[in-house]
């Protein structure tokens, strides 16, 4: 992502496209550089986790662990506890035992998973995908 720095007499802006963002300037390089960049990767996190690219391929793991729930077996339980303790990870607890008991295409779903919904301050794991909902409360029935 391409971004551009302005300082000003108080402030200083880090543009980029689509927006930017402005701080208050200290004038002391070492911590206004350490602020820009930081600013730079919350802004290319931000337009990583908002690109097509991006949202397709968590859709794609995310619906996989879920199709996985309905099959029974450990593996099924591994991928309904994982993402019911995403869900509520106080009411569910996920049993990572049952991780041994997963093939490698469902693993590596829940892995991707785990670590972008983990990274971000995102939406609820139920809310990704409207039309798997019922399988969100089967998953909950199945543990209360």
């Amino acid at each position: 992502m391409k971004h551009e720095i302005e300082y000003q007499d108080d402030k200083i802006l880090v543009n980029v496209e689509g927006g930017g963002y402005s701080f208050h300037r200290t004038h002391n390089d070492e911590k206004d550089n350490a602020s820009i960049a930081r600013i730079v990767e919350m802004l290319e996190r931000e337009s990583f986790y908002k690109s097509e690219h991006f949202i397709n391929e968590f859709n794609e793991k995310l619906e996989t662990a879920i199709l996985a729930t309905r099959q029974g077996g450990s593996g099924a339980l591994a991928c309904r506890d994982t993402l019911l303790s995403l869900y509520n990870g106080s009411a569910y607890k996920a049993n990572l035992s049952n991780w041994y008991n997963l093939d490698k295409k469902n693993r590596a779903a829940l892995l991707f998973v785990l670590e972008h919904q983990t990274a971000n301050n995102r939406k609820d794991i139920d809310l990704y995908l409207p039309q798997y909902a019922a399988d969100f409360t089967r998953m909950k029935s199945e543990v209360e």
